[in-house]
């Protein structure tokens, strides 16, 4: 049967249809379409490639993967896989002692890289390195040659060849080693182990996540299933500007061969733009993503004309009317529908194809938690929205909300093929063929998360309403416990403050004091935009009168014992100051420890009072 393993999936839509794209990708400043043929072409010209260089691969050999999303990517994985080799996919952010981490965890013997810069940084391992509190040997290393995707300002050396040379070797040798070829590709089994994909490491070293084919394709299969995905997608495509080292990435990327939808590829700083000149059928992003597309459409209303602007503000307030009514199971008014009709002609169509969202016939959220007021908003514009629920343990679904199936405030029903449980602590519990056997090299981890009834613990706290729509009430190991017995869940307020389009990050602080506080980190742009709307004379203090009244807004829905008292304004977080993941999941710990002094000022502020 086709589409049952990675290794084949390129194979096996290039048999059934060889013609359709595949790709879609910038090249020379103009948008290119790659057939499924075309790709099954360069797939098998770089396994060839990989099958008679320096390094041979052998069938359960590791490669890993340095580089930002792009058509080499996607094609490297493919090859890998075809070939019986299992790939590590490594975030190009991440500081040379975590990727050299990675290098020792999973042994990786072949290194794939995008350009020089990450070449350099991921061989500055090789004299050892330290990471979390040890120190590690050159002579735990196993990489024995690396692959560099675009090799410009590299000197010559014997332990890296460009793609492009890898490539022609393989054109060269693919007649000799076709049979090979074929025999790797079908010796693959479902149940085998393709993939390793690391989990963020908020509180240790990552951990690699052991991911098999029937883990990836059951929640592909799962999507298409519920309607998010669909064949109407076909001629627009799906949007990927998600780095594949993140497991909703590689979901798109395994999701496209199996349905035969094309990869629209683009990048974190032309994704605006890439939506506009594309205007794909299906987009997925984290909430950040959709909280700053809100941002940009408030802030040009803002500066518009007092009369446009007034005819936008009457316009969305229509759309969410409409949408708040649907959301709710209801049916719109006659009177409503007409005055949405008007709304979208005049407006709220634009406003879709001004941000290439014209053709989306879905968007889908993902990776952390969407504030209900962002969605509103979303459906508001005519945008079909759906909030889904997983971890890198789940690849990476659990529950989606769908057409014809949402629910404000929760993230959706389970996939096809998953079981939810409700533990008597509140923990989340997930049970289906999706959920990883374990991880690498972690025993320990994996009894603590996986228990002997094959329960899933995901940390994550919920509950489940009587047609099962689930709704996230925290992170377990996250909940703040004040100095007066109160818990709190930071995540919910935070989510609220980064409403605000002056702020980027917020982390809020309360363990073990008397209440809560926030530190939180600006958007420069929406800083200056401020700035540049606030009258001369009113502009020093102006950010923090609007921060204060956001503030004020937030604590207004909140319980008492979780309002926000006191907050500070702190440089953004990064990867590389270490308060970020990979994925940019906040470090709390870190974030803490590098802006103690403020946190104390905050609570010293009641003491002195």
């Amino acid at each position: 049967m086709p589409f049952e393993t990675l290794a084949t999936l390129v194979h096996d839509r290039a048999d059934a249809s060889p013609s359709d794209v595949a790709l879609r990708h910038r090249e020379g400043g103009a948008w290119t379409d790659v057939t499924w043929a075309q790709l099954r072409t360069r797939v098998e010209h770089i396994a060839a490639g990989l099958l008679t260089g320096p390094a041979p691969l052998r069938p359960g050999d590791r490669v890993g993967i340095v580089a930002e999303t792009s058509a080499a990517w996607i094609a490297c994985d493919f090859a890998a896989l075809s070939v019986a080799a299992q790939t590590v996919p490594i975030y190009t952010s991440l500081p040379a002692p975590e990727i050299g981490y990675a290098h020792v965890d999973t042994a990786i013997r072949v290194l794939i890289v995008g350009d020089a810069a990450l070449y350099r940084k991921a061989v500055s391992v090789r004299e050892g390195f330290r990471f979390f509190d040890r120190d590690y040997d050159p002579s735990e290393l196993v990489l024995e040659h690396v692959v560099v995707i675009d090799p410009t300002g590299l000197e010559p050396g014997d332990d890296w060849e460009s793609l492009s040379a890898l490539e022609e070797r393989g054109r060269a040798y693919l007649e000799s080693v076709g049979a090979e070829l074929a025999t790797r590709r079908t010796s693959v089994s479902a149940g085998d182990l393709a993939t390793f994909t690391y989990t963020s490491g908020t509180t240790g070293p990552p951990k690699a996540v052991t991911q098999t084919s029937a883990n990836h394709l059951a929640i592909v299969s799962g999507t298409a299933e519920v309607g998010i995905l669909s064949d109407a997608m076909r001629e627009a495509g799906l949007f990927l500007f998600l780095p594949l080292a993140h497991s909703f990435g590689r979901l798109v990327q395994f999701a496209a061969p199996v349905h035969d939808l094309p990869l629209v590829l683009s990048s974190v700083p032309t994704v605006v733009a890439d939506l506009v000149e594309t205007r794909p059928g299906f987009v997925p992003a984290a909430p950040r993503v959709y909280e700053k597309l809100r941002a940009g459409v408030l802030r040009r209303i803002e500066g518009s004309p007092g009369p446009r602007r007034a005819l936008a503000v009457w316009a969305l307030g229509v759309g969410e009317e409409v949408a708040a009514t649907r959301l709710e199971g209801g049916t719109p008014s006659v009177s409503a529908r007409l005055r949405w009709a008007v709304a979208d002609r005049l407006v709220l169509a634009r406003i879709r194809a001004g941000l290439g969202l014209d053709r989306a016939g879905a968007l889908l959220s993902g990776s952390a938690p969407l504030q209900p007021s962002v969605l509103l908003f979303l459906y508001a514009l005519g945008l079909q929205v759906y909030e889904a629920y997983g971890l890198t343990e789940t690849c990476p679904g659990l529950t989606a909300n769908r057409p014809g199936r949402v629910r404000l405030g929760t993230v959706g029903q389970a996939l096809p093929g998953v079981e939810l449980r409700i533990a008597a602590d509140g923990e989340i519990l997930a049970r289906g063929r999706n959920i990883t056997a374990g991880y690498h090299n972690r025993e320990e981890e994996t009894r603590a998360a996986i228990d002997a009834d094959g329960w899933f613990h995901t940390g994550d706290l919920g509950s489940l309403d009587d047609e099962g729509f689930l709704t996230i009430t925290g992170r377990k190991k996250e909940l703040i416990k004040t100095s007066g017995g109160k818990y709190v869940a930071p995540t919910k307020i935070e989510g609220a403050l980064k409403l605000s389009p002056l702020v980027s990050e917020a982390v809020v602080v309360g363990d073990g004091r008397p209440y809560c506080v926030a530190l939180l980190a600006l958007d420069p742009d929406a800083v200056a935009d401020h700035l540049a709307r606030a009258e001369e004379s009113a502009r020093e203090g102006a950010v923090a009168a609007a921060l204060d009244a956001h503030v004020r807004t937030t604590n207004a829905d909140l319980a008492p014992f979780e309002t926000v008292k006191y907050w500070r304004i702190i440089d953004a977080p990064t990867v590389g100051s270490g308060e970020l993941t990979a994925s940019l999941k906040v470090r709390r710990t870190k974030v803490e420890e590098r802006w103690a002094e403020q946190v104390e000022d905050m609570y010293a502020t009641v003491r002195q009072a």
